[in-house]
């Protein structure tokens, strides 16, 4: 399972349909809170978050993971790629760090390299 969080309709549905034609089911939210309020904690996923998110922060979602040791391999994409947000992506060490427009064979093939990490 991959959970994109993203609050431009658009690009959870772009990503929504790149993911499907790789082979990967998909769930979308709009928010970091709304994430929280429906994902599904037993299922194994990698998360794509959009750094510069309404209310909670990529950020403020990454420090809640380390503290409930919740592990989801994750992929910040970005349009204002800055200093705070590479700091936050290497404090807690995410997967990847891409800027929008995203190239989307490279956010394929950062997957499929996660994906192992995902199985162990």
């Amino acid at each position: 399972m991959i959970y994109i969080i993203d609050d431009d309709q658009y690009v959870r549905r772009g990503f929504g349909l790149l993911l499907k034609s790789g082979g990967f089911e998909s769930t979308s939210f709009s928010s970091a809170e709304e994430f929280l309020e429906k994902y599904n904690p037993d299922n194994t996923a990698l998360v794509i978050l959009d750094y510069h998110l309404p209310g909670m922060t990529a950020c403020d979602l990454l420090e809640y993971f380390a503290k409930s040791k919740l592990y989801f391999p994750v992929v910040i994409i970005t349009t204002f790629d800055d200093q705070q947000s590479r700091a936050c992506a290497k404090k807690y060490g995410v997967v990847a760090y891409m800027r929008k427009p995203v190239d989307g064979e490279a956010l394929i093939d950062i997957i499929k390299y996660a994906l192992p990490i995902m199985n162990h």
